[in-house]
């Protein structure tokens, strides 16, 4: 965007509330040619997080502009937050510390998949949400924001276990805070409904009669128990006896692919792949 007088309100201090605003200052002169086409490289129009305004001295509103902010060289970059100038580079350092500059005003890693983690749950695909969430997670250990996310969406999964883990190691003034003493409200009570009357009837039918009929169900009682990891260990025993079982096999690829994000997917993928080659 070229800044003009009719645009200057609008690109610098309008433009800067949704997204950080880099003016630039230059001239249309050799000494300026290789910053300004660096810049214009590096951000381009459809860039989400950050605009870039092309302020030419020689027009009398860029030259307000720079008088207002006190600027008397060129090339000199100016980068507008909330309204507010929060950065200046001139010269030669503009190319050398653009990257970092930019960096620091867009959103990292963690934050761009914890974003498209709740995109995914609000869709109502959980599978593409944990796998989402657990890159932010793993990629950030300590944004609690990601953590808590993580943690609540494991929950809800029935994944107990790695959701356990995840919010054991909590210091002292992330257990005191709200969200992580939800977590673990929901935690312990997600923990007391697995063990259901229910699953021990399972449980006692299959020691006493252990067919593939009953593993198959007691294997599915599991899996809503969020005890994925034992369903899997009584299907696998199977596999390894009888290869042949087609619908054992099915059942434990079916409970594989809703572990995405689960570092146990990985690891029970590979153990049945050894059966099968």
């Amino acid at each position: 965007m070229q800044l003009t007088e009719q645009n200057v309100r609008e690109a610098i201090i309008d433009g800067s509330m949704n997204k950080a605003v880099f003016l630039y200052f230059y001239l249309d002169a050799p000494e300026c040619a290789a910053i300004t086409q660096t810049l214009q490289t590096a951000i381009s129009d459809d860039n989400a997080y950050l605009s870039l305004v092309l302020a030419n001295v020689q027009e009398p509103v860029a030259q307000a502009v720079a008088m207002q902010l006190g600027l008397q060289n060129v090339p000199t970059l100016v980068v507008f937050k909330e309204g507010k100038p929060t950065d200046f580079l001139q010269g030669d350092e503009i190319k050398e510390r653009l990257t970092e500059l930019m960096h620091k005003y867009m959103p990292s890693e963690s934050e761009l998949q914890l974003r498209d983690a709740l995109m995914a749950e609000a869709a109502g695909n959980m599978a593409e949400a944990l796998s989402k969430a657990s890159i932010a997670y793993n990629s950030d250990t300590n944004n609690l924001q990601a953590k808590h996310i993580y943690a609540r969406l494991l929950i809800a999964n029935k994944n107990l276990e790695r959701a356990a883990a995840i919010l054991a190691d909590a210091g002292r003034e992330e257990r005191e805070s709200k969200d992580y003493q939800d977590l673990m409200s929901a935690l312990d009570l997600a923990q007391k409904a697995q063990d259901s009357p229910a699953l021990h009837q399972l449980a006692d039918e299959y020691a006493k009669n252990p067919t593939v009929e009953v593993a198959l169900k007691y294997a599915a009682a599991l899996v809503e128990a969020g005890k994925k990891a034992e369903a899997l260990d009584l299907l696998f025993g199977i596999l390894q006896h009888d290869l042949s079982q087609a619908e054992v096999k099915k059942t434990f690829l079916d409970i594989l692919n809703t572990m995405a994000g689960d570092p146990l997917q990985g690891k029970y993928r590979r153990r049945l792949y050894t059966l099968l080659y």
